[in-house]
């Protein structure tokens, strides 16, 4: 039945399907158009404007072996999209994609997370024309007899990962990698947009799913179909729910939750278009979510009752709307009211965000403005918000909340924050693309500023005119904007110029620090050196004091010395050695009577001994008594020896040497056994690999590996202003993950990182409300 269903009513889906194969791979293909030339010429010109010709000539030669084989990489890109259809058609046949950084060369580490970090961008940007595209491929599948769900052959990851294959290690010098990723991340999302827009035009002037955007009920809103799907496939599940969250490797963002309509900070833009082809605003993307997340307590306010549904709330607010002409505030009355309100006490804010103020951000900033709107002859007991006012100033309310739980911010940074909500509220008021368009000017403003504060006490000059610089640039926001949002764009360029001298300052500050635990880490190694090589001379041996006493401390401080200057491999660390080993062989002579090889042995030492005490700071005289000490006992056949225990105090830490305090500080994690597995991942982190520490409280902070020991492999974890937070090895970041102290993943943008949160709060739901939308 089935074949026979399939072959009567699929000729139609399988030209849709070969329509739409042709059309992909041709746009697709397309990329390549040109693109070798392209990089020759970028190449050319970073030749005649650098200064490594070494490295310039390298580029040259590999781009030009590349433009050599433009047919063979255009057929095989050609190829791989095709595969993807046929897999596609037979999703039976379908293997996986292992994504597996066990065994990678540093070459194919580069490419496998370019390639990521694109896929990652273009799946944001294209997140609603990909719901459609789903839902309609969904139906095609259904009208070929396709069975489960097969995974969508358009999808950006198919286009990325056919480009990443192209390259072996060795095809890509590291400069000609990046020019070659940018290039193809510029060009790929303007043929991303006209594939999907043919795509959906196509299936849907065939009847297939024209239903616009395809949602599945979630606990307390909606999520796009697709993002579903990609959940279900990429994701284990949470509960009930899929959650997106595969596992970062090596500097990958880690996902929190399911993803933002255009959330993480990408430009939605144009693709974001409702059914009708109009572009769709942020509000109007998550407005099904913030409704529900009001309606279930949260946000405590007298217009959410947690026990009436989301229809009989707007329900109501319409009503009364409509029964008290004069009482809904329009946008103007708002931004009106907003204006009066910029300029006064940011403190009800700055308390609402340092959690003085029990009440959500957003309720406070509805007090407020309730208690302006007298200043407009309102009566603020009669007042009410319309939708599009009570979601702007729920999305202002969870952003900066969001914004001061992920970074570590004082009390003056935070007033900064508090006297900006005012403004903020005005720019979602008149332009919610702020929450999806990477570029917006009060965007960046928001992204410097938290880089500016994160973590800044202002102890040093340095960051107390950070701090200044931080303060102008709100100052400016607070008494010049009115409409125009220039005003944030200058605001932000003029603090982003003082970060960027700062970052210099802490590459400087960084590279100190490095030295720094290099050269302890160095001193630590000889000492240890030297503790085994004392140890095993005086091991269950009797000596006479003046000899003891030379191995333990001078001796003791030579191997030491030597060591560090010249290496363990060197002559001198070896004659240093010999040293030692010839003055327990003449100790054992002296107690054998042998007078004559002692006395031969010691005038041969005579030089080596001035060398060794030399470099203990002894002077001639000290050196003098230190050598008559020891002949002196020596020449006496009975005189008293004992084993003595060697002094391994000196190898102790030094005091300031904080390399594994915050692991103690973790709190029982130096009990924990360290995961083998775990351990061998954090050895193959890299120098800016991001992470996300966390205190006692649950507070993140933004944090980055700026240094790899070469010795003993541990990191240096400094925050965003490059200050050191703490010195940890591999095993001891293992211990700190599997706490929950530490989390490995890329560090986005603060505005990104507080939209992730944003959207991870809006789903979150109460285990009754899940069952129930399962249930229905």
């Amino acid at each position: 039945m089935k074949f026979r269903a399939r072959s009567s009513g699929s000729r139609a889906g399988e030209r849709v399907l070969e329509t739409l194969k042709r059309d992909a791979v041709t746009e697709l293909v397309g990329v390549l158009s040109g693109f070798w030339s392209s990089i020759e010429e970028q190449v050319r010109l970073a030749a005649l404007a650098g200064h490594d010709f070494s490295a310039a000539q390298e580029d040259r030669v590999a781009v030009i072996a590349l433009s050599h084989r433009a047919l063979e990489l255009a057929t095989r890109y050609r190829e791989a999209i095709e595969s993807a259809f046929e897999r596609w058609h037979a999703p039976g046949d379908e293997q996986r994609r292992v994504e597996s950084l066990e065994l990678m060369s540093e070459g194919e580490l580069e490419i496998h997370l370019a390639g990521q970090q694109i896929t990652e961008l273009l799946e944001h940007q294209f997140l609603h024309p990909l719901a459609q595209l789903d839902e309609r491929l969904e139906a095609l599948a259904a009208s070929l007899g396709i069975e489960g769900r097969p995974l969508n052959p358009l999808r950006p990851e198919v286009a990325v990962s056919a480009f990443v294959d192209l390259f072996q290690p060795d095809d890509l010098t590291p400069g000609l990698r990046m020019m070659v990723f940018h290039q193809f991340d510029k060009r790929l999302p303007k043929v991303l947009a006209e594939v999907y827009a043919k795509a959906n035009t196509t299936l849907q002037t065939a009847a297939f799913g024209g239903h616009g955007v395809a949602t599945v009920r979630r606990s307390g809103g909606y999520e796009p179909q697709a993002a579903a799907r990609r959940d279900e496939a990429r994701a284990p599940r949470i509960g009930e729910q899929a959650a997106e969250g595969w596992v970062p490797d090596g500097g990958t963002v880690e996902h929190i939750g399911a993803p933002a309509p255009g959330g993480g900070g990408q430009h939605a833009g144009p693709s974001s278009a409702g059914s009708g082809g109009m572009p769709l605003r942020y509000r109007d993307l998550v407005r099904e979510q913030l409704q529900a997340w009001r309606a279930r307590g949260g946000l405590p306010a007298e217009s959410a009752d947690a026990g009436t549904s989301v229809a009989e709330e707007v329900e109501a607010l319409a009503e009364a709307a409509s029964e008290a002409a004069g009482r809904m505030l329009g946008t103007e009355d708002m931004l009106n009211i907003a204006s009066l309100l910029q300029g006064d006490d940011p403190g009800p804010y700055t308390r609402a965000l340092a959690g003085e103020d029990k009440r959500a951000l957003a309720e406070v900033i509805r007090a407020e403005i309730l208690g302006g709107v007298r200043q407009l002859g309102f009566d603020p007991e009669k007042t009410r918000f319309s939708a599009d006012e009570e979601d702007a100033i729920d999305l202002v309310g969870i952003l900066f909340q969001s914004l001061c739980e992920a970074n570590d911010l004082l009390q003056r940074s935070r007033s900064l924050y508090g006297r900006l909500v005012v403004p903020y509220v005005k720019v979602a008021l008149t332009d919610d693309s702020m929450f999806n368009r990477r570029g917006h000017p009060a965007r960046q403003l928001l992204d410097a500023l938290t880089e500016a504060c994160d973590g800044n006490t202002g102890e040093t000059v340095q960051d107390k005119e950070t701090l200044d610089k931080a303060e102008h640039a709100v100052d400016r926001v607070v008494e010049e904007y009115r409409e125009d949002q220039a005003v944030f764009e200058l605001a932000a360029a003029e603090l982003r110029d003082q970060l960027d001298q700062q970052r210099r300052r802490s590459e400087l500050a960084e590279k100190r620090v490095a030295e720094s635990i290099h050269g302890r880490e160095r001193l630590q190694m000889a000492r240890r050196n030297a503790e085994g090589l004392v140890a095993s001379r005086m091991a269950d041996r009797p000596l006479t004091a003046p000899v003891g006493h030379f191995l333990d401390q001078h001796w003791r401080h030579y191997l030491t010395q030597t060591w560090l200057r010249d290496g363990p491999e060197s002559e001198r660390h070896h004659a240093a050695i010999g040293l030692g080993d010839a003055m327990v062989q003449v100790d054992a002579d002296a107690a054998q009577v042998r007078g004559a090889a002692v006395a031969d042995q010691l005038l041969a030492l005579q030089v080596p001994l001035g060398e060794c005490y030399s470099s203990c700071g002894l002077d001639a005289a000290a050196a003098r008594d230190a050598m008559a000490r020891i002949i002196s006992a020596l020449a006496m056949p009975d005189t008293q020896r004992s084993v003595r225990t060697p002094n391994g105090g000196e190898i102790d830490d030094e005091p300031g040497d904080d390399s594994i305090a915050p692991l103690r500080v973790a709190g029982g994690t130096d009990a924990v056994a360290c995961d083998p597995a775990v351990a061998a991942r954090m050895r193959r982190l890299r120098v800016g690999q991001g992470l996300r520490l966390i205190d006692r409280g649950g507070h993140e902070t933004a944090a980055r590996i700026a240094w790899i020991s070469p010795l003993t492999s541990r990191f240096l974890i400094v925050n965003r202003r490059g200050v050191r937070k703490m010195v940890v090895s591999p095993e001891e970041l293992a211990l700190l993950a599997a706490s929950g102290r530490a989390v490995v993943r890329s560090v986005d943008a603060p505005f990104d990182e507080a939209m992730k949160q944003l959207w991870q709060r809006l789903n979150q739901a109460p285990a009754s409300a899940l069952k129930a939308a399962n249930a229905g």
